[in-house]
C-alpha cells in the first residue's frame, strides 16, 4: 500500500515538486466542489436527478408563475454566507439517499409546515423580488388584503401564499412508495376558510392567533358577501342542509385525521418509521417551528404558526356564521339532531311545534316523514318520486303484509275505512294471475292469502279462507282437502262454475290429465311429441279408444308433423334410413292407428311398397334378377330411393354430390379404363349416350 510522506517538503530538491502537486490538488478539489456546488443549485438538478421521484411537485412548479425563478432564490436563505450555504447542502444529502432507495413519503411536506416555518420560507425570500414599498398588489376584486398588518403581526408570506410557486391544479400522477396510495394535493391556504384558522367572528381563533372576522375587514362595499351556491335552486332548505351536513362530516374527518397523528406521536404505539425526506429538512422545520406541547399564552408567532388547524377543520358555513347562534336562532334545536331525538323527543316535538319541522322538511320535501315511517321503519325502500298513498303503500303491504302497519301506527278499521271510501281495488288484483297462476302453482290471490292472511281480512273479514266472502265465492272448503282429487270430477260436472271461480284456464284439465303437458298451451297443439315418445297406449288405458285418434285426424285431415319433414319417405342419406321406418321400428303401434293392423303387410304399406319389407337376408344377391325377370322396377326403388343409392354400390367412385352418368363416370373410366363397367353392362351401353346423345 502506497503511502504518503512528507519528507519530500524537507528535501531542498524535492520540494518545489511536492508544493507544486500539492497545489494542483487543492485547486483540482476546489474546482470540483465548485462545481458541484454549482451543479446541484440548478433546475436542471434539482428536477431531474434529487427530486426526480417527485414529479407532481416539479410539474406544479413548472406550471407556475415561478417556473423562470431559480430552485435555491425561495429555498435557500436570502444572501446565506457560504457556511449556511454548506450546511444547507449536507442536509440535502440525506433526502438525496432518501429519494435513490424510495424511503420518501407522499405528499411531499404534508400540512405545508415547511411554508410555516419563519426559518425556511421567511418574507425575505419574497421580498427579494415582491417589494411592497414599490411594487401594487392587485388582490381579486372585492378583497382587501393588508400586507403590512401581516408583516408587522409576524405572519410571513407562505402562511397565506403556501402554493404560489407550486400550484396544483391538475390531477396529480404519483403514488406513495410506502403505502401503495396515491399521491394526495395540498390544503390551499388562500381559501376563506384557511383565513379563518386566524380570523374569527368571535374572540376564541382556531389557530390561537385572534384576527377580524367582520366582513369590512376584508371586503369592500360593493362586493357580494352571499356565495353563488346561496342562490342556487333548491338551497334553501334541503340545500343548505346538505351542505351543512358535508360540512361538519369534513371536519370531524379532519379532526380523526389530527389526533390519529397525534395520538400516535404521544403514545408511540407504531413502529419508528425510518427517517424520510418528510422527517429530516421537513422535521428540522416542525422542531424549529414548535417544541410540541400546549401553547402557552405568551408564546412566539412561529410557535403558534406551527400549532394552526388544518384548513379542513375549519368550518365553512362557521366563516360568516357564527353556528351556535344563527342555527339555534332559526331551528330552535340542536342542529344536526342528537342521536336520541328520533326516539324521545321528535314525537313530542311533532305534537307541540309541527311547524318548525316543517321548515325545513313538509314544504320541500312532503314525504319526508312518510320516506321513515313507511320506508326505513317498516322495511321497505321509498320511492321519493311516488306518492305513499297512491302506488307505494299497496306494493309495500303486499311484500311485508300488514301486521307492520297495524303495529306501529293504525288500526284495522283505518285500513277499511280509507278503501271503502276510495273503492280502490288494489294493483295486486288486477293482475292476470290474481286468480290462478300455472297449473303447477296456486293462484296469487291463494299465495297472498297464506303469506298473510291479515291482509285480506281488512277487507274480506276475519275468518280466513272460511270468511264469509271467501266461501261465498269458492263454494266449498278451502284448501281442498286431501281426498278431495277423488271426487273432484263429480263436483266439476256438477258445479262447473265454482271450479272456474279460480281455475280460468281451459287447458287446466289437460295439464293434469295429459302427460308432458305444458302449463297453458292447447293439448292438441303439443301432444304430437307425446305420442311419439310414448306412443298411446297411456291415452288407452285411461280415457279414449283408438277410434278417437283416427276419427279426429281424419276429421281435421292433420298430417302427423313427422310424416311432414322432407326425409320422411326416402333415406335421409346412404347411411341413414328414411324417417318412416325409423318410427316404426321404435313404435309400432303408432302406425295401426291410421294404417290398419299388420305392421308392414298391411294394405297400406304392401300398396306402397309392393315388395317384401324388410328387403329378405338374400335380396342383395336376388334384385339383378327380380329386374331381369319385371318383378322389381325402378320406380318402385325410388319410392324410398335415390339414385345415388344405387350408384354408391354399382359404380366405384361414386360420391353422390354429383351426377354419375354426366359428370363423375368420365373421370373414373378415364383413371381406371371401361373394363369393370362391363361386368355389369353390355359394351354397347357406351353408344347409347356418347353416340345417341352425342357426346365426345
Amino acid at each position: 500500500m502506497a503511502k504518503i510522506s512528507l519528507s519530500g517538503f524537507k528535501d531542498p530538491v524535492r520540494r518545489p515538486r511536492y508544493i507544486i502537486w500539492t497545489g494542483v490538488v487543492v485547486l483540482a478539489m476546489a474546482a470540483f466542489v465548485v462545481i458541484a456546488l454549482g451543479v446541484t443549485s440548478t433546475y436542471w438538478f434539482c428536477a431531474s436527478v434529487c427530486h426526480k421521484v417527485q414529479d407532481d411537485t416539479i410539474i406544479a412548479y413548472d406550471r407556475s408563475t415561478h417556473s423562470k425563478v431559480s430552485c435555491m432564490a425561495c429555498h435557500m436563505p436570502v444572501n446565506a454566507d457560504p457556511v449556511t450555504f454548506l450546511l444547507h447542502k449536507a442536509e440535502a444529502l440525506g433526502e438525496l439517499y432518501l429519494t435513490a432507495t424510495d424511503k420518501f413519503h407522499l405528499p411531499l411536506n404534508p400540512g405545508s409546515h415547511l411554508a410555516l416555518s419563519q426559518k425556511y420560507m421567511g418574507s425575505g425570500q419574497c421580498t427579494q423580488c415582491h417589494n411592497l414599498a414599490n411594487r401594487n398588489v392587485t388582490p381579486s376584486p372585492g378583497v382587501i388584503i393588508d400586507h403590512v398588518v401581516h408583516e408587522d403581526a409576524e405572519i410571513h408570506c407562505t402562511v397565506c401564499h403556501n402554493r404560489v410557486a407550486h400550484v396544483e391544479d391538475f390531477e396529480l400522477t404519483l403514488t406513495d412508495p410506502s403505502t401503495g396510495n396515491p399521491n394526495q394535493p395540498h390544503e390551499d391556504f388562500m381559501l376563506m376558510t384557511a383565513c379563518f384558522r386566524c380570523h374569527t367572528l368571535t374572540d376564541e381563533s382556531p389557530g390561537g392567533i385572534p384576527a377580524p372576522g367582520a366582513c369590512a375587514a376584508c371586503h369592500t362595499p360593493d362586493f357580494e358577501l352571499k356565495p353563488g351556491n346561496h342562490f342556487e335552486d333548491g338551497f334553501y332548505p334541503r340545500g343548505h342542509a346538505d351542505m351543512a351536513l358535508e360540512d361538519i362530516e369534513a371536519r370531524e374527518a379532519a379532526a380523526g385525521d389530527a389526533n390519529g397523528e397525534e395520538s400516535e406521536e404521544e403514545t408511540g404505539t407504531e413502529e419508528p418509521a425510518e427517517e424520510s425526506n418528510d422527517e429530516s429538512m421537513l422535521g428540522t422545520a416542525k422542531a424549529y417551528a414548535a417544541d410540541g406541547g400546549e401553547l402557552s399564552e405568551d408564546a412566539p408567532m412561529y410557535e403558534r404558526l406551527a400549532h394552526l388547524p388544518k384548513v379542513a377543520e375549519v368550518g365553512y358555513c362557521s366563516t360568516c356564521h357564527v353556528e351556535s347562534r344563527f342555527c339555534m336562532d332559526c331551528h330552535g334545536m340542536d342542529m344536526p339532531h342528537p342521536d336520541e331525538f328520533k326516539t324521545n323527543t321528535h314525537p313530542e316535538l311533532v305534537a307541540s311545534s309541527m311547524e318548525k319541522c316543517e321548515m325545513c322538511h313538509t314544504s320541500a320535501d312532503p314525504y319526508f316523514c312518510d320516506s321513515c315511517h313507511h320506508g326505513s321503519a317498516s322495511n321497505w325502500e321509498f320511492d321519493t318520486e311516488v306518492a305513499w298513498g297512491q302506488q307505494q303503500h299497496a306494493e309495500a303491504v303486499r311484500t311485508n303484509g300488514v301486521p307492520g302497519c297495524l303495529e306501529a301506527c293504525h288500526e284495522i278499521s283505518y285500513c277499511k275505512d280509507c278503501h271503502d271510501e276510495l273503492s280502490p281495488v288494489p294493483t295486486s288484483h288486477e293482475a292476470n294471475d290474481w286468480l290462478r297462476r300455472p297449473a303447477e302453482e296456486l293462484g296469487e290471490h291463494a299465495v297472498a292469502a297464506n303469506n298473510e292472511i291479515t291482509s285480506c281480512e281488512v277487507c274480506h273479514g276475519e275468518g280466513g279462507p272460511n270468511a264469509a266472502f271467501c266461501r261465498a265465492c269458492h263454494g266449498m272448503d278451502m284448501p281442498h282437502p286431501q281426498d278431495f282429487k277423488e271426487f273432484h270430477a263429480t263436483t266439476g260436472r256438477n258445479n262447473p262454475e265454482s271450479c272456474t271461480n279460480c281455475h280460468t284456464y281451459v287447458e287446466l284439465c289437460s295439464d293434469c290429465h295429459h302427460e308432458g303437458a305444458i302449463d297453458g298451451q292447447p293439448w292438441l297443439r303439443i301432444h304430437a311429441n307425446t305420442v311419439n315418445e310414448q306412443g298411446g297406449d297411456g291415452c288407452f288405458e285411461k280415457c279414449h279408444q283408438k277410434e278417437f285418434c283416427v276419427d279426429c285426424h281424419t276429421d281435421s285431415e292433420v298430417l302427423p308433423t313427422t310424416h311432414q319433414a322432407n326425409d320422411w319417405t326416402n333415406r335421409r342419406n346412404i347411411d341413414e334410413p328414411a324417417g318412416h321406418p325409423q318410427a316404426y321400428n321404435q313404435l309400432a303401434e303408432n302406425c295401426t292407428y291410421c294404417h290398419g293392423e299388420g305392421g308392414v303387410e298391411a294394405k297400406f304399406c304392401s300398396d306402397c311398397h309392393r315388395v317384401e319389407m324388410p328387403h329378405p337376408a338374400d335380396f342383395k344377391d336376388t334384385h339383378a334378377g327380380s329386374f331381369q325377370s319385371g318383378d322389381l322396377s325402378k320406380p318402385v326403388c325410388e319410392n324410398c330411393h335415390v339414385q345415388f343409392f344405387c350408384d354408391n354400390c354399382h359404380h366405384e367412385g361414386a360420391t353422390g354430390e354429383a351426377d354419375w352418368a354426366t359428370v363423375e363416370h368420365p373421370a373414373i373410366v378415364r383413371e381406371n379404363g371401361a373394363e369393370p363397367c362391363f361386368e355389369c353392362h353390355e359394351p354397347t351401353i357406351c353408344s347409347r349416350c356418347h353416340v345417341g346423345l352425342s357426346r365426345p
